[in-house]
């Protein structure tokens, strides 16, 4: 038995979505992998392959694909895989139009949504992305950015996580995010194994990518969404509330009463937690020395920087990084 694995004995599902036009690798790989991972232990995970119906779909180069399962007849998921597809047009999104709805049920239930690089468009097109940081493919980023306006697209980005929402815009990425979802499902040992048999070496950090602040979003006030965007993508700089109320034409005490309502927290608060969040990221991550750290998310002051972080995880940095980390998170109000 893995002794890393999850505390449950309950079966994992996974489905990855197939259809017409898709790579036909992009809906095989998931569960190559697994398959892989079950070779190295205990993996109670199952992997549908669920199309918009049981009729077989013809992928890129003409190789055709049965699906298990059709929408109508599947389960709930905890995991469902979005494929690369060829073409991302209006005909080929329209051809896709029962999935939306499926998707949209699938991640209020309580799955994760991953997109391949073209195959964010689908989560775009369920509407899952609106007001959420995403990326894509490079080559189908204008398109993205014309079609989705609501959408953050950070093509730059190799790999994004927002609200159990999981898009990547390349290959080595998407196999990151299986690596991290054998270690999710299957336990760290079977993950390490899986990677090391896989040949992924080179595999960029997947935590430094995901700096979890889904907790404080799980409103529909979309304002305070776009705040709360902005403030993550402006952590490093010397921000004050009033300059972001007066941004948004909001005034400071309505935005300090609807960012509380909406997520629990004061505007500051939520800043520093992100702040925070990161640093954290970068001690463990990186080798950058504490100063430099300190500069990166928005502090000008190591005093300020260090009675902030041990107020925080009750140690001051230096401990958190020779220690390898042990978060105790505090809310600032």
């Amino acid at each position: 038995m893995n002794k890393d694995a999850p505390k449950t004995d309950a079966l994992r599902k996974i489905a990855v979505y197939v259809t017409n036009g898709s790579w036909s690798s992009s809906a095989t790989m998931p569960r190559e992998m697994f398959y892989v991972a079950k070779t190295f232990g205990h993996c109670g995970v199952t992997v549908d392959m669920v199309g918009l119906d049981t009729r077989p779909v013809i992928t890129l180069g003409d190789i055709p694909i049965t699906p298990d399962t059709g929408l109508a007849a599947s389960a709930q998921y905890d995991a469902v895989v979005l494929p690369t597809m060829a073409q991302v047009n209006a005909q080929a999104l329209a051809a896709n139009a029962p999935l939306y709805p499926w998707l949209q049920g699938q991640h209020r239930q309580g799955a994760i949504i991953f997109g391949e690089l073209t195959g964010v468009f689908l989560m775009a097109e369920a509407g899952l992305l609106d007001y959420t940081t995403a990326t894509t493919h490079w080559h189908y980023a204008d398109n993205f950015r014309r079609r989705y306006p609501r959408v953050d697209l950070q093509a730059a980005e190799m790999l994004t996580v927002q609200n159990r929402l999981y898009c990547s815009s390349a290959i080595n990425a998407s196999m990151d995010i299986y690596i991290h979802l054998i270690n999710q499902f299957c336990g760290t040992t079977i993950a390490q194994q899986c990677e090391r048999f896989c040949a992924m070496g080179s595999r960029r950090n997947y935590h430094r990518v995901s700096i979890n602040v889904d907790d404080f979003k799980q409103h529909e006030d979309t304002a305070i969404l776009a705040v709360q965007q902005w403030l993550e993508k402006h952590y490093a700089e010397p921000v004050t509330i009033p300059e972001v109320a007066a941004r948004f034409g909001i005034s400071q005490r309505n935005l300090t009463r609807r960012f509380k309502r909406a997520t629990g927290e004061s505007p500051r608060g939520y800043l520093q937690h992100y702040r925070l969040e990161m640093a954290k990221e970068l001690l463990l991550n990186t080798q950058n020395p504490i100063q430099d750290i300190c500069f990166d998310t928005g502090y000008e002051s190591l005093t300020v920087f260090g009675r902030r972080f041990r107020q925080y995880t009750g140690m001051s940095p230096s401990a958190y990084r020779e220690n390898g980390g042990k978060p105790q998170r505090k809310i600032f109000s």
